[in-house]
C-alpha cells in the first residue's frame, strides 16, 4: 500500500489519538520554534508541508505567521480546520510533491516535519523537493526538516514498538529494514463490544540520515544553521 492509501484507509482515522494530547504536543513545537528564533520577519508567510492535524501549523500561527498548510489527507485537514479557530491558517489538500500549490507563494519559512520527507518515494524525490523549496524561499528564508533516523536497524523484538494504548485501543508499530527503506506496519487492536478486532496496514519509508539530507540542503543553495537529534528524530534548520 502506498503512503496516501495507508493514511486514507487506516492511519488517519486514529492518527490524533496515536499522537496524544494535542495542546501538549503543540506547545512542545512552539517551544522549539521560539528557542530557534523562528518568528515572522517580513511578510510572515509560512508553508507547512505534511501539516496533518496542525501540530506545527497552529503554533506557527500563534507566533504570528500566516500559514498555508498542505497535506494529502482530507481527514486530517478537516481536523486542522476545526482546531484553528480564528488563526490565520489556510489549507490545501495536495501531495507535497505536486507543483500546482506553489502558485505565487513566496514564503519566508517552510517546515516539513514529523517524518514527512521519509514518506517520499526516493532519495531523488527528496532532493528535488529540497531544491524546489530553496527556490521558493525569500532571501534569508528558512527551511526546517525533521525526520526519523532509521540508519541503525532495530533487531528482533526491538522492531515491535508500542505507540499508544487505552482500555479500547492498542497500537503497535512493526519495523522491517531493507537497504534504503524500512517497511512500517501499523497494527491496531480495537475493542468492539466484548471482542477485540485487529486492523493491519503497511507502507514504506526512506532510510534517511542527517548527513544525507544535509548534503541535499547544501546542494540546493541553503546553509544548514542548526541540527540536532531528539527521541531519534533528526532536526535540521537551513537558511537561504
Amino acid at each position: 500500500m502506498n503512503t496516501k492509501n495507508h493514511y486514507d484507509q487506516h492511519l488517519s482515522h486514529f492518527y490524533s489519538w496515536m499522537v496524544g494530547d494535542f495542546e501538549q504536543k503543540a506547545a512542545e513545537q512552539q517551544t522549539f520554534f521560539e528557542k530557534n528564533g523562528i518568528i515572522p520577519e517580513s511578510f510572515g508567510l509560512a508553508i507547512d508541508l505534511g501539516a496533518g492535524h496542525g501540530l506545527q501549523a497552529i503554533p506557527l500561527a500563534r507566533l504570528g505567521f500566516s500559514v498555508t498548510a498542505i497535506d494529502f489527507s482530507a481527514v486530517l485537514l478537516k481536523e486542522l480546520e476545526e482546531r484553528k479557530g480564528h488563526l490565520d491558517i489556510s489549507t490545501i489538500e495536495a501531495d507535497i510533491t505536486d507543483t500546482y500549490w506553489h502558485g505565487s507563494l513566496k514564503p519566508e519559512l517552510v517546515v516539513c516535519m514529523g517524518d514527512t520527507i521519509s514518506h517520499l518515494e526516493s532519495f531523488e524525490q527528496v532532493e528535488t523537493l529540497t531544491l524546489t523549496l530553496s527556490n521558493l524561499l525569500t532571501r534569508e528564508g528558512k527551511l526546517i526538516y525533521s525526520f526519523r533516523d532509521y540508519s541503525q536497524a532495530l533487531e528482533d523484538t526491538q522492531r515491535f514498538i508500542p505507540v499508544n494504548s487505552d482500555s479500547n485501543r492498542i497500537h503497535t508499530c512493526l519495523l522491517e529494514y531493507f537497504d534504503n527503506t524500512v517497511r512500517v506496519t501499523d497494527l491496531l487492536h480495537e475493542k468492539q463490544g466484548d471482542i477485540w478486532q485487529q486492523q493491519v496496514s503497511s507502507y514504506t519509508k526512506l532510510r534517511l540520515t542527517s548527513d544525507m539530507v544535509s548534503a541535499m540542503i547544501e546542494k540546493s543553495g541553503l546553509n544548514v544553521i542548526s541540527e540536532g537529534v531528539h527521541n531519534r528524530m533528526s532536526y535540521l534548520i537551513a537558511q537561504k
